[in-house]
């Protein structure tokens, strides 16, 4: 369990989060309890949902999105494979792969040991996030419906 003093980071680090999606006139659903933020936007081709936790007990801001791609048992190995293959060409975030369920999340982080996240911290992980999802996306559904293969799936990355 966190202690006192990690729950009030936690607490304002969520504040400086909430702040940043007001500013901007962002909608978003906001549970104060959980510190926990869902949201979603539309991208170029596939809708991209994101939910951000603030881990007063790790003291991390958490981006996750589920990634809408239902992965057929005989492409898994193939997407395995192209997720390996996007993540080696990442900055920031990464895609992780549930190989045995098949399922495909985005993920970013950040630590607010000993700081105070500010707002453009907040922006970068949300316009970075959302530009790394809707980026790759499709390609992953491509993949796995078998429009493309797997050469030219590493080719598009």
């Amino acid at each position: 369990m966190a202690d006192q003093n990690c729950l009030i980071q936690a607490r304002a680090t969520f504040d400086v989060l909430c702040k940043t999606f007001d500013s901007h006139g962002w909608s978003y659903e906001r549970d104060s309890e959980k510190l926990k933020i869902k949201c979603s936007a539309t991208g170029e081709d596939l809708p991209v949902s994101m939910v951000i936790v603030v881990d007063a007990e790790r003291m991390l801001v958490t981006l996750a999105s589920y990634i809408p791609v239902s992965i057929p048992q005989d492409k898994r190995i193939d997407v395995a494979i192209g997720v390996c293959k996007i993540n080696d060409c990442l900055v920031d975030g990464s895609f992780d792969y549930d190989v045995i369920e098949g399922n495909v999340f985005f993920r970013m982080t950040n630590s607010f040991v000993e700081s105070l996240l500010d707002a453009e911290v907040f922006e970068y992980m949300l316009s970075c996030s959302f530009a790394t999802i809707d980026e790759y996306n499709d390609k992953l559904l491509m993949l796995a419906n078998g429009t493309i293969s797997l050469d030219k799936f590493l080719e598009l990355v």
